[in-house]
């Protein structure tokens, strides 16, 4: 063996050593759905507030390289598409934080669904996303996933 590969083998070795250790190290986040709010409602245009809550278990902050969701409502047996979200490089402190993910919606997508809808009093909302934390190369996909019925009031 020259000194190329022996070269060549030490380096694989020992980045192999530290993508591990960092793996080791890192503890993954939970992240869950905390609250689904209304926070507007008028003849064209509905706004929700979704909070996540995410537990960072590590003695460090870290990122979320993306948080992706879909926010769909029950219409029927069906649940039809609102929105779909995408929020990039949100910082994480250590312990407990919230991330506010605002969805604006026009309201004639829910009128093409029916009055009886927005007459009932309520709706039922379902979240679905992942969110991607980045530690050194290591991204795992935590999947986060709510169904909430939240009143509307016009």
């Amino acid at each position: 063996m020259n000194i190329e590969h022996f070269v060549l083998l030490l380096m694989i070795v020992i980045s192999t050593i530290l993508v591990s250790g960092c793996s080791s190290i890192f503890q993954e986040p939970s992240v869950t759905v905390g609250s689904v709010d209304l926070a507007h409602i008028n003849a064209t245009d509905l706004s929700l507030n979704i909070t996540l809550n995410v537990e960072n278990p590590n003695p460090f902050g870290i990122m979320f390289r993306k948080i992706t969701a879909d926010v769909s409502y029950l219409n029927g047996k069906e649940w039809n598409q609102l929105s779909h979200i995408e929020k990039e490089d949100i910082d994480i402190m250590v312990g407990e934080s919230t991330v506010l993910l605002p969805v604006s919606v026009r309201n004639e997508d829910l009128i093409k669904a029916g009055f009886h809808l927005l007459l009932s009093g309520d709706i039922s909302i379902q979240v679905t996303g992942i969110a991607e934390p980045s530690f050194f190369g290591f991204e795992p996909r935590i999947p986060f996933q709510e169904t909430r019925s939240i009143p509307l009031k016009i």
